[in-house]
């Protein structure tokens, strides 16, 4: 079976943009507004703005998709939810959304309103697919590092539309789970402000030595090119292809959508003759380019994914530094391609600041004087104020010539076909002119004229000058494919009535291209005012918040060693997340690689989990077992073992921390807590999960004191106050990319030591690695909020969390434990707020989100 055509879909900062990648070819845009959308720095649109560009994209037959894909806080949702009610009234085609609560009151009160669930949602399995579709979602944007292979299994089981991005910049991490940028600086990529540190310098260290690295960008990703291997993502059934880039310029989206629109067409007119053109790819990387890479589409890229020597665009080779003439301040290059004044140029190793090698050409100089164009083999003189070696390769960052001519084409308002229209008129003496009006997408208008139509005296107005009168839509966006005229005798009617008659059917067609997806407001629409959410129909909420306050939260710690939770247990623990297996430990032996390769399940036998039930329950604590954050397809039949391991061996349940494990939890009705990973910023999400199986869930470490404190009124819920907290969890094996050897197998580096990232201010990022080879980033600093208990017990969370992640020995969780065992015990029990600080438990720790916030 032939597949279908999938959507060209491309990105719009602004109104340029989205003019430019409707007229170069885009099935469809997608925006943003000014509030709650995902790239918080792009100019965005006004809610007029969002009117005007929905209603100029429908005039031409494109989708409009808006994006309110950022996590809300408690007293954001109310004004999210208003904003979707305009946008369903304005026509919007869908939203892209990100956060769950803001999903389930769309479907509640603006029923009809299609939402796509935006790739910050990390849906990455069949299981969380199923939980999106049961939300009421209908396409979902699936994690970049989701293979070919794994998109086909997700398709065979559901039948939701899937769309992924193939083309423009990567992120190391998966999205929707990176802190990087919110714990080191505040502004929080789940809130649009990624502040992007992944583009700056590191340094790898191996127990505390500096590894030799090519490169310092070591977090930093190619940008993503499929121009390629478009046929196998279309043979796949992808229903849409996304281009990212609604930060980029104008003349960017242009050409981008036009090459990708270009190699689509090519491919459905004859799959077996399709190809890129050398002119087409040098285009691409023209563009903006990090360098490419085809991503995870069809096998793990490795060392092949990072741009570790340049963070930024690298356009394309240039030329050579022939010399550097300190007293004129000029580079003489030897050109490997054309160069004209107004080009950017970047030169590779210049005695300068990254962000500083960049330059427009002002002028240029050959033997001869000032030149204005400047070709192959050719020697020029380029004013620049930074040294750069002999040798030194010259890029073309910007070229002028290909910019200037896609933004006029792309004003010029003539690329995109014209839309063909069938015209029938029929004229009749002393009746009115009436003209009908039908495009290809079926929209009919017909109209008629105030003008009587005349019998005519002397010279009648011919059936061809008719058609040539209404035939003229030049200057309009349609053009007639087919025409009927019915005249009646001979008739007279003006020229100037006709050209009326053409005007006045031509705007009401217009206008019903708009209009016919507004949607009309709904009556007695009741948004839910602050406060009347509270508790209601939340399971497991008893009592009063005053009651709740009173109430001894449990202390509860992660561990992933029966030595860390034996630590645990000592310490006064009352609950454990028991998380053996998650992560590789360094020295492994080769026995040990081979029987823990498979991580949860490969080699770890029963006993370990049924001893630590065994050791939990004499102890008289609660242990559940901690699951990954990531499980591909592949990896499911893992969390069943471990899910029937819990059953069996009587543990109290499982922490999950993705849609997929909280979906199949619920099917297999295994007591669950929703782990922090499900991104729960406010009541509406934290009352979902409650609702669909959750019996506890842990609070976004992004949220304050006072705004944990609004959603902890919802119901049981958790809190991490001590330890390092994950800030991103990565498909790429950072230290195998880096050290592995060539080939397709992993010689797992990542064993020999224990690994840290080391930033320009010389903080200290733990690496470390789990038995998929993904990489987790740990912050430099550890969470601690012993000093702080009185204020957490008094907010009305359930429970308090210790993460022993990066912890050195089952002695520092034993103490840590006592601390906070200490601590919640003596303000509970006597109203007691004890004199040890942080500084009692070490040195450099932070309060994270607590005090200060995220942007």
């Amino acid at each position: 079976m032939k597949p279908a055509k999938p959507e060209l879909l491309a990105p719009a900062g602004g109104m340029e943009a989205l003019k430019a990648a409707v007229e170069n070819g885009a099935d469809a845009v997608y925006i943003g507004a000014r509030a709650f959308s995902a790239r918080g720095y792009a100019s965005n649109f006004s809610e007029e703005e969002l009117e005007q560009a929905i209603d100029y994209a429908h005039l031409r037959g494109v989708k409009i998709y808006v994006t309110v894909n950022t996590l809300l806080k408690e007293g954001e949702v109310e004004s999210a939810l208003i904003l979707l009610s305009r946008l369903r009234e304005t026509g919007a085609d869908a939203i892209i959304i990100q956060d769950p609560g803001l999903i389930a009151l769309s479907r509640k009160y603006l029923p009809d309103l299609p939402l796509h669930a935006s790739t910050q949602m990390t849906l990455h399995n069949s299981e969380g697919v199923a939980f999106a579709k049961d939300l009421g979602i209908e396409r979902v944007v699936l994690s970049r590092e989701t293979s070919l292979e794994e998109i086909r299994k997700i398709k065979e089981k559901s039948d939701m539309e899937i769309e992924v991005f193939v083309h423009g910049a990567l992120c190391i991490s998966y999205s929707g789970q990176c802190l990087l940028s919110s714990l080191i600086g505040g502004r929080s990529g789940n809130r649009g402000y990624c502040a992007q540190p992944c583009r700056k310098k590191y340094r790898l260290y191996c127990a505390g030595k500096q590894v030799k690295t090519g490169g310092s960008y070591l977090l930093s990703p190619r940008d993503l090119n499929t121009a390629s291997y478009l046929g196998a993502l279309i043979e796949a059934g992808i229903e849409s292809f996304k281009i990212e880039g609604r930060m980029k310029r104008p003349e960017y989206v242009a050409g981008v959508v036009r090459i990708y629109r270009r190699l689509i067409d090519r491919y459905f007119k004859n799959p077996a003759r399709y190809f890129v053109s050398e002119e087409e790819q040098e285009t691409l990387t023209q563009l903006f380019n990090r360098g490419f890479t085809s991503g995870y589409f069809f096998e793990n890229p490795r060392g092949k994914l990072m741009s570790r020597e340049n963070p930024h665009n690298r356009g394309i080779p240039a030329g050579k530094i022939v010399s550097y003439d300190r007293r004129t301040k000029r580079i003489r290059v030897k050109l490997s391609n054309t160069l004209r004044p107004g080009d950017g140029i970047m030169v590779e190793n210049a005695e300068t600041r990254p962000e500083d090698k960049g330059k427009i050409i002002s002028s240029m100089y050959t033997e001869k004087g000032p030149v204005y164009s400047a070709g192959k083999g050719e020697v020029v003189e380029i004013p620049f104020d930074s040294r750069a070696p002999s040798g030194s390769t010259v890029y073309r960052t910007h070229d002028k010539k290909l910019m200037d001519s896609l933004k006029k084409e792309s004003e010029s308002g003539t690329l995109r076909p014209k839309i063909p229209v069938s015209l029938t008129a029929t004229l009749t003496p002393g009746k009115p002119a009436r003209l009908g009006i039908k495009d290809s997408d079926s929209n009919v208008v017909t109209v008629e004229s105030e003008y009587l139509v005349e019998e005519a005296e002397k010279l009648p107005t011919s059936k061809a000058q008719i058609e040539k009168q209404l035939t003229k839509l030049g200057n309009t966006l349609f053009e007639a494919s087919e025409l009927n005229v019915n005249v009646e005798g001979d008739i007279f009617i003006p020229v100037g009535k006709l050209n009326e008659l053409r005007t006045k059917a031509v705007l009401q067609l217009e206008n019903l291209r708009v209009s016919k997806w507004k949607r009309k407001p709904l009556e007695n629409l009741q948004l839910p005012a602050p406060g009347e959410k509270k508790t209601e129909g939340i399971k497991g909420i008893e009592g009063t918040k005053a009651q709740k306050l009173a109430k001894k939260p449990l202390l509860s710690v992660s561990v992933y060693s029966p030595e860390g939770l034996e630590g645990a247990i000592a310490g006064g623990a009352d609950c454990v997340y028991f998380g053996e297996g998650l992560f590789r430990k360094p020295k492994a032996t080769e026995g040990e690689k081979a029987s823990n390769k498979e991580g949860l399940s490969g080699g770890k036998p029963d006993s370990i989990f049924e001893n630590a039930v065994m050791k939990s329950r004499a102890a008289g604590r609660k242990i559940y077992f901690n699951t990954p954050k990531i499980v591909k397809d592949s990896g499911m039949e893992q969390v069943e073992e471990l899910f029937s391991r819990a059953e069996k061996f009587g543990a109290d349940g499982v922490l999950v921390s993705n849609l997929g494990t909280f979906n199949l939890a619920k099917e297999k009705k295994v007591p669950c807590i929703a782990g922090s990973p499900l991104n729960i910023y406010n009541g509406y999400t934290f009352a979902l999960l409650l609702q669909n199986w959750a019996e506890m869930a842990v609070l976004s470490p992004e949220l304050t004191l006072e705004e944990l404190k609004e959603v902890a009124t919802y119901g049981p819920a958790e809190c991490i106050v001590h330890g390092r907290l994950e800030l991103m969890e990565s498909e790429h094996c950072l230290v195998g990319g880096l050290l592995g050897k060539a080939g397709s197998k992993c010689s797992a580096p990542c064993a020999s030591g224990n690994f840290t990232l080391v930033d320009e201010k010389k903080y200290e990022f733990p690496l470390l690695m789990d038995y998929q080879c993904r990489t987790h980033l740990l912050n430099s600093r550890s969470l601690c909020m012993l000093e702080y208990i009185p204020l957490l017990v008094e907010s009305g969370v359930a429970s308090l969390r210790i993460e022993t992640l990066g912890m050195d020995s089952a002695e520092e969780i034993r103490r840590v434990t006592a601390e906070y065992r200490k601590a919640i015990d003596a303000f509970c029990e006597t109203g007691e707020k004890i004199k040890e600080k942080c500084e009692s438990l070490g040195k450099g720790f932070t309060a994270g989100h607590y005090f200060r916030g995220v942007q």
